[in-house]
C-alpha cells in the first residue's frame, strides 16, 4: 500500500514533493545500480545568498588576528545557528563570508535577515545578496550556472547593512519589509537586474537592541 506523506512534517521540503503529496521522484532514481553510471548535472531551483562581515579587512589591522579570528567565529555560530533553524544549508564558508541556499526563498531570506539582525545587535556590521533560479546541480553537492554569480554580485554591490535580493516579487516572511523596486547594473551581466532592498522591520530590530547582554 502506497502511503502519503504528511505536508506538515515535510513543509521545508514541499518543492520536491508531488501534488498530491507523493515524493516526486523521476524513474532514473528507482533504477538499479550500473558498473560504469556516472553522475549527471541536473536543473534544480535554489536560493543563494553571500553573506559578508563589512570592513573585516580593517578590523584585522587595527585590532589583530586574535581579534579577528574571535570575530569570525562569532558570526559563524550566528550564521550556522540561523541556518540550521530554518532548513537552509551552509554551502560553504568564504573566509569573512558565508554561501548559503536553500529550496524555499523565503527561508533562506529568513535566515539572512536573522543573521544581520543578530550581528547588528552585537555590533558586527554585515551585507549580503540574494537570488533564485534554475541552477546545474553538478557532482551532487556545488552549483553552476548564472544564479549564483548574481547573488555573488549583488553581494559585492551591498553596503553595509543592506540586502539585495533579485526579482520583482521575491518571497519573504512577514517580518522582512521591501524597498520598491529598483534596477541595478551588475558586473557580468549584460541587462540591468531589478532588486529589492530589503530589511528587517523596526519591531525585530528594536526587539533586539532591548535584550539584556549575555
Amino acid at each position: 500500500m502506497q502511503r502519503k506523506v504528511e505536508w506538515s512534517l515535510f513543509a521545508p521540503w514541499k518543492p520536491l514533493l508531488g501534488n498530491d503529496g507523493d515524493m516526486a521522484l523521476g524513474e532514473a532514481a528507482l533504477d538499479p545500480p550500473l558498473p560504469d553510471a556516472k553522475p549527471e548535472p541536473m536543473d534544480v531551483v535554489r536560493t543563494f545568498a553571500f553573506v559578508d562581515i563589512s570592513g573585516f579587512t580593517q578590523f584585522c589591522d587595527r585590532y589583530g588576528e586574535q581579534r579577528a579570528i574571535e570575530l569570525l567565529s562569532a558570526f559563524r555560530e550566528t550564521v550556522r545557528a540561523a541556518a540550521a533553524r530554518r532548513g537552509v544549508r551552509v554551502a560553504k564558508w568564504l573566509g569573512d563570508g558565508v554561501m548559503l541556499v536553500g529550496i524555499d526563498e523565503a527561508a533562506v531570506v529568513a535566515s539572512v535577515g536573522e543573521i544581520m539582525v543578530r550581528c547588528e545587535a552585537n555590533a558586527l556590521h554585515t551585507h549580503a545578496g540574494l537570488a533564485t533560479g534554475t541552477v546545474l546541480l553538478f557532482e551532487g553537492d556545488d552549483y553552476v550556472g548564472r544564479t549564483v554569480n548574481l547573488a555573488a554580485r549583488l553581494g559585492d554591490a551591498a553596503q553595509l547593512g543592506e540586502i539585495l535580493v533579485a526579482g520583482d516579487e521575491p518571497s519573504l516572511p512577514e517580518w522582512i519589509i521591501p524597498s520598491e523596486v529598483e534596477t541595478l547594473e551588475v558586473p557580468g551581466f549584460e541587462d540591468p537586474v531589478e532588486v529589492r532592498f530589503v530589511h528587517a522591520s523596526d519591531g525585530v530590530r528594536e526587539s533586539f537592541r532591548n535584550e539584556p547582554a549575555a
